[in-house]
């Protein structure tokens, strides 16, 4: 199909939503109640890092003690019992049966105006790259308001048409001195690129297997976003998800995703099905 945004009036079953991801559509939930409590938190954990206008603070810090103050906070962040607890309502409040899902781990994206470094800014790619689960969805919602200058592209020309990439030389085993993500090798044309706009309290869904990007920041203030990444464990046994249309990392990244209900991992429960072979 041609990537759509469908704005959502409630909640969508597992396989409803799985469904519509895995045929390349964008899922707004627009005010999700629960991200009202989920924001609430975020934002006190971020003031309480960055001060009380956490939009400008990179203007009151040099680069390096801003960043060293926004890797504190996200490591923070992604072990908070309260930011986990909050997402959990967020995802049962929009369809998702917690006993058969499973997460990999909360980040709090911080992107600062003007940035170039891959924790904030991250170029085109598609999830499915580095984690090859072609049954991954993404979670993605912002703290502040945001704009054009500041939040996520997608490219829907591509969601069926081969991107050259760096996907065959990058192993989750060996991150070290690796891109953050496998990167596109060749030109992509952004030109029919879609930027997408959503209030706080608005929840976007995609599948991993969409190429998207960072929009470079250039709206003189910083953003601030949370997402995740999920898996639904019946999908992967009965093999739905997404197409793989480019994607040949030599291993597939079960154990990133834990229980949303418990710590058992997806790669103790999950049996990968057999990878379709690229032409």
């Amino acid at each position: 199909m041609t990537t759509a945004l469908h704005v959502l009036p409630g909640p969508l079953s597992d396989r409803r939503r799985s469904d519509l991801v895995f045929d390349g559509a964008l899922l707004v939930f627009p005010s999700v109640a629960a991200l009202d409590a989920l924001r609430a938190e975020t934002d006190t954990l971020v003031r309480a890092a960055l001060g009380d206008d956490p939009c400008n603070a990179q203007l009151r810090s040099v680069p390096e003690e801003f960043a060293a103050e926004v890797s504190a906070l996200q490591r923070r962040y992604r072990t908070h019992p309260a930011v986990r607890d909050g997402f959990l309502d967020v995802l049962n409040e929009v369809g998702m049966d917690s006993a058969t899902a499973y997460w990999d781990w909360l980040y709090l994206r911080v992107q600062p105006h003007a940035d170039h470094t891959p924790a904030g800014t991250l170029g085109v790619h598609r999830d499915t790259w580095s984690s090859n689960v072609l049954a991954q969805t993404n979670w993605w919602t912002p703290i502040y308001p945001i704009s054009a200058e500041r939040t996520v592209a997608f490219h829907p020309a591509y969601w069926q048409r081969p991107v050259p990439n760096t996907s065959a030389g990058w192993d989750l085993d060996q991150p070290h001195g690796r891109p953050l993500v496998p990167v596109p090798s060749g030109p992509v044309d952004t030109a029919g690129e879609v930027r997408i706009v959503i209030e706080p309290g608005d929840l976007l869904c995609f599948s991993g297997a969409q190429l998207h990007a960072s929009v470079p920041n250039t709206s003189g203030v910083t953003r601030f976003s949370v997402e995740v990444r999920t898996v639904v464990a019946d999908d992967v046994r009965q093999g739905r998800g997404a197409p793989d249309v480019d994607g040949r990392a030599p291993h597939t990244a079960w154990r990133w995703f834990t229980q949303l209900a418990g710590d058992g991992s997806l790669s103790d429960v999950v049996t990968a099905p057999p990878r379709p072979s690229i032409p």
